[in-house]
């Protein structure tokens, strides 16, 4: 898949852009904003990535971009890093965080896998 716009309320002017690749945010913002990124991105690679008006409809839509319907509405939480679950709810509060370089304060947002103790960090 490589990278999906997901919108994780449908009532909030918020967008994340995850790369499902390292399974973390690469840029997040309000729609205008993303959308200019989006069409940056586009221009710069027309043949690997989707317009960025679609992307952005289908995350208003169904919550993500994603064609194969992963991270929709339904989709209450993510694998961040494989190092734990990130709630949906907590995701915008998560970009906020890594923008101000407190990568150790999303790590106590998340929930750690079944079979492991505690979430994995550092």
């Amino acid at each position: 898949m490589g990278y999906i716009v997901i919108k994780p309320s449908p009532d909030r002017d918020e967008y994340v852009y995850w790369s499902t690749i390292v399974e973390a945010p690469i840029m997040w913002g309000d729609r205008a904003g993303m959308l200019a990124y989006l069409q940056e991105e586009h221009d710069n690679a027309p043949l690997v990535t989707s317009e960025p008006g679609p992307r952005l409809d289908r995350a208003d839509r169904y919550g993500s971009s994603a064609l194969d319907g992963t991270f929709r509405w339904d989709d209450q939480e993510l694998i961040y890093e494989q190092r734990g679950y990130l709630a949906r709810k907590d995701l915008y509060r998560a970009c906020l965080l890594l923008g101000e370089d407190r990568e150790s304060e999303v790590w106590d947002l998340m929930t750690p896998f079944e079979d492991e103790a505690g979430v994995r960090r550092g």
